[in-house]
């Protein structure tokens, strides 16, 4: 089943990506909706959301929430936009499985932040954290703070494998990659945001304080949010009643 899947996922972005790479459709151009874009290609909406994450992992795509993906360069722009980063690293995996693979890195990644940083450091975390917060009160596009918060806290490891390990993967390791634009819309409302806002001055805080394994659970908690987030919207394409307040119950309390 997982096999089929792939199989149907990487011809539907193979297709989606010919499309902007040779067809009429120019930067900045908006795409299909994800009902007429199943339709289309007679797959499920999962499988297009999967693809559509995909092009925009490699920057193809962007969301803007509310209303949908837009053409944000075509496919020879993005290939020489970081020779020899991105190129290297391309994964065929779902987004769940990167999900579980970010949380092992993420949150040892903190853990070392806590130990390691310097007060520059500590401080553009600080500054990428509040930013995000800005950003969410005005009702601003939120996800390259959220990209930058992360990336800082891999700057801070003082491990240049990390940050390369976390540039190689790019905005894939952003889970709403794949649920902005989409029916999953209703998993990334303000008050999901907002409980971001807490979680990522929750993890400021661990790390400014030194507390190694403060930083761990605290940024443990905020990716597994992450991945029950994701797989509510696995569960929306079959239930279009799912509600955010219903997934974040699922998550545990942090201590």
């Amino acid at each position: 089943m997982t096999s089929k899947t792939g199989s149907l996922t990487s011809r539907t972005e193979q297709a989606l990506r010919k499309r902007i790479s040779d067809g009429p459709i120019k930067v900045g151009d908006k795409l299909p909706t994800e009902k007429a874009l199943a339709a289309e290609f007679g797959v499920s909406r999962t499988v297009i959301r999967e693809a559509v994450a995909a092009l925009r992992a490699d920057g193809l795509l962007e969301a803007k929430h509310g209303v949908g993906y837009f053409v944000s360069q075509k496919e020879e722009q993005a290939a020489t936009a970081d020779p020899g980063v991105m190129a290297q690293l391309h994964f065929s995996a779902s987004v769940l499985d990167i999900l579980e693979l970010r949380m092992a890195v993420e949150t040892h990644a903190a853990g070392l932040a806590a130990a390691r940083k310097s007060w520059a450091q500590e401080e553009k975390i600080f500054a990428a954290a509040e930013k995000f917060a800005r950003a969410v009160a005005n009702g601003e596009p939120t996800e390259s703070w959220d990209w930058e918060f992360h990336r800082s806290i891999s700057e801070a490891t003082n491990n240049h494998a990390f940050i390369e390990f976390f540039d190689c993967i790019g905005l894939a390791i952003l889970p709403r990659q794949a649920l902005e634009g989409t029916k999953g819309n209703v998993l990334i409302t303000k008050s999901y945001l907002e409980k971001s806002v807490v979680e990522h001055r929750a993890v400021v805080e661990r790390i400014s304080k030194g507390d190694v394994e403060g930083a761990r659970e605290a940024m443990k908690f905020h990716l597994g949010g992450s991945q029950t987030r994701y797989r509510g919207l696995l569960a929306a394409g079959r239930d279009e009643n799912v509600s955010d307040t219903a997934i974040a119950s699922d998550r545990p309390a942090l201590k």
